[in-house]
């Protein structure tokens, strides 16, 4: 999505300058697991939800005749969840889209990456990594040009590390994450700065 933030000066030379630096972690706030118990009748299908916030304002420079208020990115939230039938499907790989917190501010999504932190082979509910991707897009000041900035972060998640089991009489189990671990940070990087519509120089 857009946002709606027109952009009263700015280049793609400018914007580098003027990223945070270092640029503050993302912050897992919440991340959970869930497998089906097996028994006949039961749903076969896994889950994966992670609660997500970029904390990060981004200013951006004003012309110093401009007198209205300054213009930054604001600090979004999103939550992700991914869902997938454990006997026939593995969801690495799977990209999926996120529900932004607050509508138009960006875009995230989540791919399940396999991991191997417990040495006893990749798992999508207990032994996974999750690769993220935001997307945030500006209308130049000129209204002639769109310029996309993408940042990629990604986390490991294990059981016995970040995650706790907790299972149910029925036999069915979840993960989620141990206390005193949340958040989670996420350490991200600007991965492209692309014009994708018009001319943004």
């Amino acid at each position: 999505m857009l946002t709606t933030t027109f952009l009263l000066a700015l280049s793609a030379c400018t914007l580098a300058q003027d990223l945070p630096s270092p640029l503050l972690p993302w912050e897992i706030t919440g991340l959970s697991t869930f497998s089906p118990s097996g028994r006949p009748g039961n749903s076969p299908y896994s889950s994966l939800f992670v609660a997500i916030t970029d904390p990060n304002t981004i200013p951006f420079p004003s012309p110093a005749s401009f007198q209205g208020p300054a213009i930054s990115l604001p600090p979004i939230s999103a939550n992700c969840s991914v869902r997938w039938n454990a006997y026939t499907e593995q969801p690495f790989g799977w990209l999926t889209p996120c529900a932004d917190v607050a509508p138009g501010s960006g875009r995230w999504t989540v791919e399940m990456v396999k991991g191997n932190a417990t040495a006893e082979g990749p798992s999508a509910t207990r032994d996974f990594r999750v690769k993220i991707v935001l997307e945030r897009s500006m209308i130049l000041h000129t209204g002639r040009g769109i310029l996309s900035l993408v940042f990629e972060g990604e986390g490991a998640f294990s059981l016995g590390k970040e995650l706790r089991m907790v299972c149910g009489g029925s036999g069915v189990c979840s993960l989620g994450l141990k206390e005193g671990t949340s958040p989670v940070l996420v350490r991200q990087v600007l991965r492209e700065r692309k014009c994708v519509y018009g001319e943004c120089e």
